[in-house]
């Protein structure tokens, strides 16, 4: 019987002697995680026996508010404690090497004395400072100088601008330059995208050669073209945007006395073109199935195909044709683009995630969009502007326009058997089919 109690007594030794280790070790636990967290804010040990000993007015510890800059309860009042806020970028501060903050909106008087709210934008890196200082000086001589208005530039960047960047670029601009940084968590993966998937899909088409496949960023670019860059904060007051590509040339004397922000906002136009072409059926050949699927999801949603460009889009036999307006220049009404048609049917397309599995372009994107929303009407055709890039040019088909262009008219894009604009001109703007075919007359007549 003695030894049973005693034993009994042992056992009570024991546990008491654990519980007082467990407790000790959470303590110690505990100070050290809020230690760490608040970057070693509690430096003296002593402070330890303290915190323990304190446990009949401890209270529970209560989730840190990441949007709060409320100090904690359990951080000294003298405690410095911002780096707990800090991101991993924060702590490397040679990431800020070079870069400036950028801008988040325009000025409130940048619409002063401007007919319109319109804007040149460009989606350029900073080592492409000279591809877009060309872009930029060709629009300074080849319209601004013309036009007794200076319309306000945005320029995008997936990284900040470096101060060099931003004083060469004002050098060639005449109105008003924001810099603004693309919001990375809408530029990178989405959550629903299986990166491996990915990553697959961009080794095959290299293997099968379609052109542009091998960039992940030309996909995330050409997704946030097609349906993000609109809700950018510096496009907040902005209704009209005239879209500039680095590198790209513009070779004729454009709007001379006739501003196309005021054309598109007068005629009620939503979207401007210049060319046209055929997008490489490897890079998209489920977009179309996608588009019909929403279609049929969202029927009263979808113009009548007879007052749209819908036709333009299809072949005979009533299957996708891949013709699309090329968005490289164009002219847009925001409007349109932050619709609640336009935005559905981005976002469908972006959960069914060909943007990243497989190659589809802003372009045919917006080129469907429009031929299910807008009517045709609606969409207008841009002749006076001579514009080249990778190749590709429109070259003005009028003998009077041509007399300030320096491109040659026979290298017209409109010629290509890849060219979609004569068809696309038969619903949008029968009148220019009648002026080329009198500019075609009167240079056959030259040549007899």
């Amino acid at each position: 019987m003695k030894s049973f109690f005693l034993h009994k007594h042992r056992r009570k030794v024991i546990a008491v002697i654990i519980s007082s280790v467990i407790i000790t070790f959470i303590c110690r636990h505990v100070y050290l995680s809020n230690a760490a967290a608040a970057s070693n804010a509690l430096q003296d040990l002593d402070l330890m026996s303290k915190f323990c000993n304190q446990r009949e007015n401890w209270k529970p510890y209560q989730p840190l508010q990441l949007d709060s800059r409320k100090q904690p309860q359990w951080v000294p009042s003298n405690a410095a404690v911002d780096s707990i806020y800090m991101t991993e970028r924060d702590h490397a501060s040679h990431l800020y090497r070079d870069s400036v903050q950028p801008d988040l909106f325009m000025d409130d008087d940048v619409w002063d004395g401007l007919p319109v709210k319109g804007a040149f934008y460009m989606i350029v890196k900073n080592e492409e400072l000279q591809s877009a200082r060309s872009a930029i000086r060709s629009i300074e001589d080849r319209f601004n100088a013309h036009n007794n208005v200076s319309y306000p530039w945005v320029l995008l960047n997936s990284q900040q601008y470096t101060h060099d960047f931003k004083k060469y670029i004002r050098k060639v601009a005449s109105g008003k330059v924001y810099f603004g940084q693309i919001d990375l968590k809408a530029f990178t993966y989405p959550e629903w995208i299986d990166v491996k998937r990915t990553e697959n899909a961009i080794r095959r088409m290299i293997s099968l050669r379609v052109q542009k496949s091998h960039s992940l960023y030309e996909r995330q670019e050409m997704r946030y073209k097609a349906g993000l860059f609109q809700h950018h904060s510096l496009f907040n007051t902005v209704d009209y945007a005239w879209r500039v590509e680095p590198g790209s040339e513009y070779t004729c004397d454009m709007f001379q006395g006739d501003d196309p922000f005021q054309t598109m906002k007068a005629n009620n136009k939503k979207m401007g073109f210049t060319i046209t072409s055929k997008e490489d059926s490897a890079t998209s050949f489920s977009l179309w199935p996608a588009t019909l699927q929403f279609i049929r999801m969202n029927p009263q949603l979808i113009t009548q195909a007879d007052s749209s460009i819908m036709p333009w889009l299809l072949t005979k036999e009533r299957e996708y044709n891949f013709c699309y307006m090329w968005s490289d220049f164009e002219i847009v009404d925001l409007a349109f683009l932050r619709s609640q048609e336009y935005t559905s049917f981005f976002h469908y397309l972006d959960l069914v995630g060909g943007f990243f599995y497989e190659r589809w372009g802003d372009g045919p994107v917006r080129s469907i969009a429009a031929a299910m929303f807008l009517r045709k009407e609606d969409v207008h055709f841009f002749n006076e502007v001579g514009y080249s890039r990778s190749s590709i040019q429109h070259c003005p088909l009028s003998k009077s326009l041509l007399e300030t262009c320096s491109c040659d008219y026979m290298d017209n894009y409109n010629f290509n058997s890849n060219s979609c604009t004569m068809n696309l001109l038969k619903i949008v703007s029968p009148q220019s089919i009648n002026d080329i075919y009198e500019f075609a007359k009167s240079i056959i007549g030259e040549r007899l």
